[in-house]
């Protein structure tokens, strides 16, 4: 689905589904520990249903799922829904902000991988300029 807004990039189209594929192999990259913080607020836990807005490929709820949260996830793309839906099934078979923390954490990159994330960015791989 094209998203165009006056806002956003002077009006140019993008397209999350194109770089679907891309977003899928490079976009999962938390580090182990962010989940652990979240799991130490005591969110995303056993007994939570969880609301993914703009999911993308599901990142947060395949990792997150093992703590027992019930996760739904919402995106705009069609694309990246098809693409969390097969990777949860490759990997296991509303809310109010209450509190919020900013994650700093270093992440590191190969070569390929930033290659990768940058070609799923809104104006490159999802730009409607490159499907023309």
């Amino acid at each position: 689905m094209e998203i165009i807004s006056k806002y956003i990039d002077g009006g140019k189209g993008f397209d999350w589904g194109r770089t679907s594929e891309d977003y899928a192999k490079f976009r999962d990259i938390y580090p182990e520990t962010f989940y652990q913080r979240l799991i130490e607020m005591g969110l995303c836990v056993k007994g939570q249903r969880v609301l993914d807005i703009g999911t993308g490929t599901g990142v947060l709820p395949r990792n997150l799922y093992k703590y027992g949260a019930e996760f739904i996830g919402s995106d705009i793309s069609e694309n990246q829904i098809m693409l969390a839906r097969r990777l949860s099934e490759e990997a296991n078979g509303l809310f109010e902000v209450e509190n919020s923390f900013i994650y700093d954490a270093p992440v590191t990159f190969t070569r390929e991988s930033w290659h990768g994330r940058m070609r799923t960015c809104r104006g490159i791989g999802a730009s409607s300029l490159l499907a023309e």
